[in-house]
């Protein structure tokens, strides 16, 4: 049930910045759908995503879900730390996603909504990522 109303979340998330953004604004013409920047590979990315992820999820843990945490309130500084740093690392690799459900959005709606000059990169690597990564090329 999680996992669906996140889906949707990112779709209708997606839709309402379509709705703010329309083609001739949106600088990224796939309402910011993650693409593999050409200068890395899918091995790179895999492994930046897995500890980008890795760290948000420690973080959370540790601060704000574990019995032993005594952050208290102050547990969202270390929670926005952690995606702050793992956005200056990943932006220019693929566009930080470090969750899967966020980018679904994006891609599927930036696909339906095809803007001129848009890349159908994003949602092809958005979809094929929980298929088998590993497999396809860079």
């Amino acid at each position: 049930v999680n996992l669906i109303a996140q889906l949707i979340g990112s779709l209708l998330g997606a839709g309402l910045l379509c709705a703010v953004f329309p083609c001739e604004v949106d600088e990224t013409k796939t309402v910011g759908t993650n693409i593999i920047d050409t200068r890395w590979g899918v091995g790179n990315v895999l492994v930046g995503e897995f500890l980008g992820t890795f760290l948000l999820c420690f973080v959370v843990w540790e601060t704000a879900v574990s019995p032993v945490a005594s952050c208290g309130k102050n547990a969202c500084i270390a929670i926005g730390f952690a995606v702050f740093l793992a956005h200056v690392i990943l932006l220019p690799v693929d566009g930080c996603s470090i969750n899967p459900t966020r980018s679904f959005g994006p891609a599927i709606v930036g696909a339906i909504r095809n803007c001129e000059g848009m890349s159908t990169k994003g949602l092809e690597e958005t979809l094929a990522q929980p298929i088998n990564p590993i497999s396809r090329k860079p």
